[in-house]
């Protein structure tokens, strides 16, 4: 007896990680969505030599998702990536409001809407000068341990 209610309290922490993890650690869903942008008009990426990053000041976001979500992208484009919203970037020279060819990307993780513990939609948008920009809000679901993207639809292109 003692055996089946140490191998039911084992399952049911196990269970109660699995569920809280998902929900804790928001840097997976957030690297899916900006995959998702990035790789939409792959034009706006040409010649990029860094990538900035602009999080909204209420996202759920624990400084360990950061730190993974720049380590992501920095391994998986091989860029500089920093954390400078577009003010910031021309304040340190990285943009020029008079050059029509930028040198780097701007994303933007704008909002998240969780509708329960497996579902989420974030809006993310990707700006790069007069050479455009676009706005989508990707639709992400936990399934079989994993968060995928289940629909990316976009809401603005310039």
């Amino acid at each position: 007896m003692l055996s089946v209610v140490v191998v039911f309290l084992i399952s049911a922490c196990a269970n109660g990680v699995t569920g809280s993890d998902s929900q804790i650690g928001l840097a997976e869903p957030y690297r899916l969505a900006l995959d998702e942008l990035i790789s939409t008009d792959t034009a706006l990426n040409d010649g990029m030599e860094f990538i900035s990053l602009d999080f909204d000041e209420e996202l759920p976001l624990e400084d360990a998702d950061k730190q993974s979500i720049e380590e992501y992208l920095q391994s998986q484009y091989n860029v500089k990536v920093y954390h400078l919203t577009y003010e910031q970037l021309v304040a340190q020279g990285l943009y020029d409001a008079g050059d029509t060819k930028r040198k780097g990307i701007l994303l933007s993780i704008e909002k998240q809407e969780q509708s329960d513990q497996n579902n989420m939609t974030i809006e993310v948008s990707k700006y790069r000068s007069n050479e455009g920009g676009l706005t989508a809000k990707v639709t992400l679901a936990y399934q079989q341990d994993q968060w995928k993207v289940v629909n990316s639809t976009p809401t603005k292109e310039s």
